[in-house]
């Protein structure tokens, strides 16, 4: 489990490597102000951005088969971006993980907090440092941090599915409009 990421929003970090029809997210994203109401794109199966400006987050999803009818649609959730106020003027407004001063975090600090002992440490640069970490159910993520200003700190933290996509959940199957329900 990663527990190390307490308090990030755990719908977010549930669906990171994940696919479904998305619709805890579509609603919460929908109920924001101004609403988020481009999160669920079908057109073909490349990765896309979605900007959640007012909450400083950036998504990267991707259509899973654009060719389903829109009722049968999948949705897999490639990464999660928070931003500081180094990166945007609205920075995330959430919490960052325990231990984590973004005012003041270094990409050393970062991989203090973030990385454990047996994590891979594949790059710690005063710019940029990106380390593998384990996920929810067996999965492992890519954490790719940037920094910048004068004295380095943090500007984005990125957590990065890797690997095979996860069904997040069984399905209900499709009834119509007007399908009647059959009596058990």
């Amino acid at each position: 489990m990663p527990f190390r990421f307490d308090p990030l929003p755990d719908m977010l970090l549930r669906n990171l490597g994940r696919y479904s029809r998305q619709e805890p997210l579509q609603r919460a994203l929908l109920s924001l102000q101004p609403p988020v109401r481009d999160l669920r794109q079908g057109r073909d199966t490349d990765p896309y951005h979605v900007s959640v400006e007012c909450l400083g987050l950036d998504l990267m999803l991707q259509c899973m088969d654009p060719t389903l009818p829109d009722h049968e649609q999948l949705w897999g959730l490639h990464a999660l971006t928070f931003h500081t106020s180094m990166s945007r003027p609205m920075p995330w407004t959430g919490g960052w993980p325990k231990g984590l001063d973004v005012a003041t975090a270094t990409s050393r600090d970062v991989v203090a907090v973030l990385a454990e002992k047996n994590d891979e440490a594949a790059l710690a640069l005063p710019e940029m440092a990106c380390f593998l970490v384990p996920g929810f159910d067996g999965q492992t993520w890519a954490v790719q941090c940037t920094f910048g200003g004068p004295a380095k700190v943090l500007k984005t933290m990125t957590l990065v599915r890797t690997g095979e996509w996860v069904g997040a959940s069984w399905l209900p199957p499709f009834k119509p409009a007007g399908t009647a329900v059959p009596a058990a």
